[in-house]
């Protein structure tokens, strides 16, 4: 087997605890969501919304904190899409079954409610623990716990044995 196909395959391997453990907390969409910003345009006809200035949005244990953000929402006002633009955009969320966070960071974020993606572009990073993704564009399917990184540039990956002291350094 040609190595470079076998290292991929390993790492695809390696990664799929990562993902099977990266679970949103479920009852964070049960929660009220709360926005605060500096401004505020609402755009009824268009059924849309922008804040504008240090931004924050909290849902249960999720916490989007952001330079602006713009929700594209249905008649019932629940929302459709949610692209947050910052320097970086942040994304914390607690996992289901885990006292571990889910970290998001990018220049751009977008959220596909119905299909429940999150689009990481632009010097993206997702982390779990103490396991780390970093590329251009970063797909996670919250519903799936899976995620696909690429785009451009090198994507780099960070896997932490379990178990394994974290102030304890390897030889090289």
């Amino acid at each position: 087997m040609n190595s470079r196909l076998h290292l991929a395959l390993l790492a695809l391997w390696l990664l799929l605890p990562i993902a099977q453990g990266a679970r949103a907390l479920d009852s964070d969409s049960e929660q009220p969501m709360y926005i605060e910003a500096d401004r505020v345009e609402v755009r009824e006809e268009e059924n849309m919304s922008l804040y504008a200035g240090h931004v924050l949005i909290t849902q249960g244990s999720l916490r989007l904190s952001a330079d602006e953000v713009t929700v594209y929402h249905y008649e019932d006002r629940r929302p459709r899409q949610i692209i947050a633009l910052g320097t970086p955009a942040r994304l914390t969320q607690r996992l289901d079954d885990s006292e571990d966070e889910l970290q998001a960071f990018a220049l751009r974020m977008e959220y596909d409610v119905e299909r429940d993606h999150l689009t990481l572009m632009e010097q993206a990073e997702l982390i779990q623990g103490d396991d780390q993704v970093s590329g251009e564009r970063i797909l996670y399917d919250r519903s799936r716990a899976q995620f696909r990184a690429g785009g451009g540039g090198r994507v780099r990956i960070t896997l932490t044995p379990d178990g394994r002291d974290k102030n304890t350094t390897a030889a090289p």
